[in-house]
């Protein structure tokens, strides 16, 4: 237990030692303790990889070997799943034969094209037909253009038919099954997700925080991740963004915060883990602090029933104050009451 907050339970078995045992039942007290007290802002959300990529795709096909797992650590240019490349392997033989067809075709023609210079000079070939000659010529060239574009896609589109990793990480998930059929990125659906694949090393949580709260956070505050996965454990943390556009959810207004996980024991949490984020909004280190139990409400005002001091038996009078931080059953008091004065409590 925090020390502040064993000064505080102290106070009160000490307030309660004052009575006899039936007053102590009756009125049970604390005292107003100088001790440590901070705000927390709560995000809550899930624990997000830094990076996360879902891999897919470039050629359409059927899945011929998938080479990873999930939970497969991989490096940057792993291969990870192979698409079937045998009917592009033919029409890249096919796109070879025709260019070596156009090549042949623009070899004659510039053949014809030296010749046609020749004749013209000699005045035995009319201008007329040596523009004809041209003509075959820059088709000829043309047509060898186009074939070797062809043939150059094909290969490259052969390329792809191994799919490799586009980063180093985490294999999260793998779609993709053999013999599948798979789209590619250029279809309408966008393509067939064969995996999804992450940058885990660093982690942060997504949260979303309340508008009644947001005005408190800050970019570089401090923050303690909670996870069910770790009871009574606590991850360091700060905060990194706080996206100045809120979202509406079920007539609620939230402001996405982004905590970024600093703790050597970051490795412990996992992607898409629940969590929240404790982000220290403020630090009052020598503040006036009460137990929350005992506040009492009329309106707007707040008050507490002071113990008068003097008398032998527990007498109390209403006092107002003026309340800031509030913290785990804790209250910090601004105005209204005094160090060692003693409070009844609900």
């Amino acid at each position: 237990m925090p020390a502040s907050r064993t000064l505080v339970a102290a106070s009160l078995v000490l307030g309660m030692g004052c009575s006899s045992p039936e007053q102590r039942d009756a009125t049970p007290t604390a005292r107003v303790e100088r001790a440590r007290i901070e705000r927390i802002v709560v995000a809550t959300g899930t624990i997000e990889p830094e990076d996360e990529v879902e891999v897919r795709s470039r050629i359409s096909g059927i899945v011929q070997a998938v080479h990873v797992a999930a939970g497969d650590q991989v490096e940057n240019g792993r291969p990870l799943v192979e698409i079937d490349r045998e009917l592009l392997a033919a029409q890249a033989a096919e796109a070879r034969a025709r260019l070596s067809g156009s090549n042949a075709e623009l070899a004659r023609a510039a053949s014809e094209l030296r010749r046609a210079a020749r004749l013209t000079d000699g005045g035995t070939m009319s201008a007329s037909q040596e523009e004809d000659v041209i003509a075959r010529t820059r088709a000829a060239e043309a047509a060898v253009a186009r074939d070797q574009a062809m043939l150059e896609t094909l290969t490259i589109q052969l390329g792809y038919a191994t799919v490799i990793a586009p980063m180093k990480g985490t294999i999260l998930d793998v779609d993709a099954k053999i013999g599948s059929a798979v789209a590619s990125v250029v279809s309408v659906t966008g393509g067939t997700r064969l995996l999804t694949i992450a940058d885990d090393t660093t982690l942060h949580l997504d949260g979303l925080v309340d508008e009644n709260d947001i005005a408190w956070v800050a970019v570089g505050q401090p923050a303690r991740v909670r996870t069910e996965a770790y009871p009574g454990r606590t991850f360091a943390g700060k905060v990194r963004k706080v996206k100045p556009l809120g979202e509406r959810q079920q007539n609620v207004t939230y402001f996405k915060v982004e905590v970024l996980i600093t703790d050597p024991d970051a490795a412990k949490l996992k992607p898409r883990m629940s969590a929240d984020a404790d982000i220290v909004a403020e630090v009052v280190e020598d503040a006036l602090v009460v137990p929350e139990t005992a506040l009492l409400y009329d309106g707007d005002r707040i008050y507490v029933e002071r113990r008068v001091a003097g008398d032998d038996q527990p007498k109390f009078e209403p006092a107002t104050l003026r309340v800031g931080v509030l913290e785990q059953g804790r209250a910090q008091v601004l105005e209204g009451l005094a160090a060692d004065e003693e409070v009844r409590l609900k």
